[in-house]
């Protein structure tokens, strides 16, 4: 069957123009936001005089930042980054970015790669890297970089992959939905073809009909080499063979001339026990699947409707700071200290405990394991008379990663417990901010 000529219109390339333009468009919003996120962070950090307050030019930069990152629901480390990317950028790399020409994404590649660089290189070769860019795909791109890097200065461009080999590797944990995390590994391309080529020749031995897709395959492999055990093939006659491999190799496993009744365990349960059913409630028989249910929305209903967080807002806003604090004494709601309270230190035990109930640190959208942060105190220990301030319980303690931990010790964040388990944090401006208790 032949092709059919498609004859293209006058329409057909104002379409395509039209597409262009708006990426234009949003090129030149991107780089908008980051100039004024540029300057608003210059003006905070510049608002207050060190010299009287006890805060560093620092604090206030991080407050700042930590400002834009709860305004954007974003984290410090990203906004951070791409503010240090934008001071950054070439004089005529930041001008096609402002005009459109260049997107975020590529305005990246360009930084990460000229990372370093002696500036006399960089001077020479930014033309002709921000014409790459106008006509390539980032990951093109960053290898014409790297290309032209090693031409023109191939010296240094050995030394810093040498030390970018030992210094530059990392790796990332990011958790996902549904009970699912991402690990990313930072590391050499020698090292990452090799892991490859492992994952690979694990896949390769399993059989045609094995069902999973082929990046099931490769993630099922590399757990497999974390633990240090082979990829079992899942294809139904590999299932039969290990099924009948382990009823011969297990002691309990019943005699096949037995009847069923006599090896049946007289623990078992042949019904449901009616005890346990409630009136008008009905349960499936043994080994029947029950259809889901769509959820009862009443039982997750919570008086005033919306949100948790939405209703805290709500009562909040205008109110003065600590009107709805759970624990606004930091005790707890006990008249006595129990053991431990008036020590700084959390224990063992009572460190373990938070850490378990709160994962990550207590600023809205930090994601710092609490392994990595600090135990810090809700209602701040008072070290000359512990039983007057806020005492070490699991009421007032809470993990916090060092950035946010000194915000709050500088006076430039303000924290407090709602009932309910959230959290509530006012920034230097009066935004308010909330962090729903952990499920």
């Amino acid at each position: 069957m032949g092709l059919r000529k498609s004859a293209w219109t006058t329409d057909d390339h104002a379409a395509l123009a039209c597409v262009l333009g708006a990426r234009r468009t949003i090129n030149a919003a991107v780089a908008s936001e980051l100039n004024l996120s540029d300057e608003y962070v210059r003006n905070r950090t510049a608002c207050a005089a060190p010299w009287d307050t006890g805060v560093t030019e620092k604090d206030l930069y991080n407050s700042a930042i930590c400002e834009l990152a709860a305004a954007l629901s974003s984290t410090f480390a990203a906004v951070h980054n791409k503010l240090q990317m934008w001071r950054q950028l070439r004089p005529l790399v930041r001008q096609e970015f402002i005009a459109g020409s260049l997107d975020l994404e590529r305005v990246r590649t360009i930084h990460d790669h000229l990372l370093h660089a002696r500036p006399e290189t960089v001077i020479a070769l930014e033309a002709e890297i921000v014409k790459a860019a106008r006509e390539m795909a980032p990951g093109t791109l960053g290898r014409e970089i790297d290309r032209l890097l090693i031409e023109a200065d191939a010296d240094w461009d050995r030394a810093v992959r040498t030390r970018a080999a030992r210094t530059e590797k990392r790796i990332r944990l990011r958790r996902r939905a549904r009970g699912l995390s991402s690990v990313t590994a930072l590391m050499t391309d020698g090292e990452a073809d090799e892991q490859l080529s492992r994952i690979d020749a694990e896949v390769a031995r399993l059989h045609p009909e094995d069902p999973r897709s082929d990046d099931q395959r490769r993630g099922d492999a590399q757990t497999a080499l974390m633990r240090g055990e082979p990829l079992l093939c899942e294809c139904r006659t590999c299932q039969v063979s290990r099924d009948d491999a382990d009823d011969a190799t297990d002691p309990q496993a019943p005699d096949a001339d037995e009847p069923a009744s006599k090896t049946a365990s007289p623990s078992t349960p042949t019904e449901l026990p009616s005890a346990s059913t409630e009136p008008g409630e009905t349960h499936p028989a043994p080994g029947v699947t029950a259809e889901l249910a769509p959820p009862d929305p009443s039982r997750r209903s919570r008086p005033g409707g919306g949100t948790l967080i939405e209703r805290w807002r709500a009562l909040v806003r205008g109110d003065p700071f600590g009107i709805h604090a759970l624990y606004p004494d930091g005790h707890g709601g006990m008249k006595r200290p129990p053991p431990g309270a008036l020590t700084y230190t959390p224990s063992r035990a009572l460190a373990a405990q938070v850490r378990a109930e709160h994962p990550y640190c207590l600023h809205p959208g930090c994601n710092v394991p609490s392994e990595r942060c600090d135990l810090d105190h809700i209602v701040e220990f008072d070290q000359r008379n512990p039983e007057r301030g806020g005492w070490t319980i699991s009421t007032n303690v809470g993990p916090r990663c060092r950035l946010h931990h000194n915000l709050k010790t500088r006076k430039l964040w303000r924290t407090e417990l709602l009932p309910e388990g959230v959290l509530h944090i006012v920034d230097p401006l009066g935004n308010h901010y909330f962090t729903a208790p952990t499920l």
